[in-house]
């Protein structure tokens, strides 16, 4: 056994026994991570919660399989630089960098290659779980088949995931992106649609206005034959900011990035969300501003503001799927009742028959997937209930890693709930973790607290993290 091997027994046999201890008490309790991107606040308190943050190590990588067997607290910019020395990487990585394993597994996370290989946890093999009793077992498609399906997007309400064995494919060190210019809608999902088929390697769309946005077709490339661009560098321009002025200038144009800053193109300035932190507190929006802020402007920096502050309750930020039927009639209500651009467009793979919590296990041959993120006027309870009540409406899911406030009635005729409560007993969670509602319903209405927040961001030794 390898020294990290003997780390993680260890470290797993300290989780199972603080698992064993609550089970005896019969007491509910929540997974300490250290880090989230979940939009919801999030609270610990001593001794009602199991820690699990240690899990944070890279035990394997298997070139032949190949496959990387890794703990569920490992970032995707970790994960990422380990497995491409390999000349490897995870079918889906996850465009934020601080995004989690483990998280982008139970939040059901997608990202430009998901037309092909679905979400993250589409491409993992095997999980190692700690079940609610203190039971440590392997779920995979031939051992514990239920759970293995059933874990996914389940939010650590049927259990704790305590290594991955996930699939890589082989990877090159550029992407060679097309950018396509589209004056609508239609033209946007139809050229989506066109391309899911074809042999490429990623997809994804961004649409700035009504009438013009922009879909982004990419290819593993070893040439750089073509103006090469980055987007990782403080001098840098931000990825949607450097995509919105070549839909302004070009019908059609094309580029090679490297392949980490292609992965993680979107942290700096978190897609848009950046713009919106910067208005908040009356910074002007210029190049200057974003040269300077670059650190703070970064995901896990404005990952680390959000929950420290409580703000999320000022801003819409939701991903919402659709069957691709249904999408254009979904983006024209986006237009008319949120106003709310730009827009991230991204078509995922249908989740399996037993994928039943996965946010794309809705009846097509093709979900997409909506990046609705803004500020919103309006009561903020209202807006949300009534973006829910289209998605229903329409046949779409939430991503519910972000706010969601479902009546219990409602929430479970969208989930199997017998099917849920089933597997919740079979394997001890009913005792031990609250349940998927529990766990991703927003009950409350938060209260700001801006400056002790910014402060305690500031004191962070996690705000070292570049």
């Amino acid at each position: 056994m390898t020294e990290i091997e003997q780390q993680h027994l260890s470290d797993l046999r300290a989780v199972q026994e603080q698992v064993k201890f609550f089970y005896s008490q019969k007491r509910k309790v929540k997974i300490y991570h250290g880090s989230t991107t979940s939009t919801r606040t999030q609270k610990f308190e001593k001794g009602k919660f199991v820690d699990v943050s240690r899990l944070d190590r890279i035990v394997e990588i298997n070139s032949a399989g190949p496959y990387v067997l890794v703990e569920p607290n490992v970032p995707m910019d970790k994960l990422v630089e380990a497995t491409l020395r390999y000349g490897l990487v995870p079918p889906v990585v996850p465009e934020l960098p601080l995004i989690t394993v483990g998280g982008s597994i139970q939040g059901g996370a997608g990202e430009s290659s998901s037309f092909k290989y679905g979400g993250v946890h589409d491409c993992c093999l095997e999980y190692e779980v700690v079940l609610g009793n203190g039971e440590i077992i392997t779920a995979s498609p031939t051992q514990n088949k239920d759970l293995f399906y059933g874990i996914a997007c389940s939010y650590g309400s049927l259990g704790i995931i305590t290594l991955v064995k996930l699939s890589l494919v082989p990877a090159k060190d550029f992407v060679r992106l097309k950018y396509f210019i589209v004056g609508g809608f239609d033209e946007a999902v139809g050229l989506i649609e066109e391309n899911v088929g074809e042999a490429v390697d990623f997809i994804d769309g961004i649409i700035f206005t009504k009438n013009r946005g922009v879909v982004m077709i990419g290819n593993f490339t070893d040439k750089n034959d073509l103006p090469v661009s980055t987007f990782s560098k403080r001098s840098d321009e931000w990825f949607y900011l450097h995509a919105d002025e070549i839909s302004r200038r070009h019908d059609a144009y094309e580029e090679i990035i490297p392949i980490k800053d292609y992965l993680f193109r979107y942290d700096r300035g978190v897609f848009w969300l950046g713009r919106q932190a910067l208005s908040f507190f009356k910074i002007p929006f210029t190049r200057l501003t974003r040269f300077l802020l670059d650190r703070a402007l970064k995901s896990r920096t404005l990952s680390l503001v959000g929950q420290a502050t409580s703000t999320s309750q000022k801003y819409f930020v939701q991903d919402l799927c659709l069957p691709k039927e249904n999408f254009l009639n979904f983006l024209q209500f986006v237009d008319e009742e949120l106003h709310i651009y730009p827009l991230w467009l991204v078509p995922l793979r249908p989740a399996g028959s037993l994928d039943k919590l996965s946010p794309n296990y809705i009846l097509t041959d093709l979900v997409i997937n909506a990046g609705v993120w803004g500020k919103i006027k309006g009561d903020y309870f209202n807006v949300n209930r009534k973006v829910e009540g289209k998605l229903r409406e329409l046949k779409g899911r939430k991503v519910l890693y972000a706010h969601a406030y479902y009546p219990r009635d409602e929430f479970w005729k969208i989930y199997d709930h017998s099917w849920y409560s089933q597997l919740r007993e079979k394997y001890f969670a009913s005792s031990v973790f609250p349940d998927l509602y529990d766990k991703t319903h927003v009950s409350e209405k938060y209260q700001p607290s801006v400056l002790s927040g910014i402060w305690k961001v500031l004191r962070s030794s996690k705000l070292s993290v570049s």
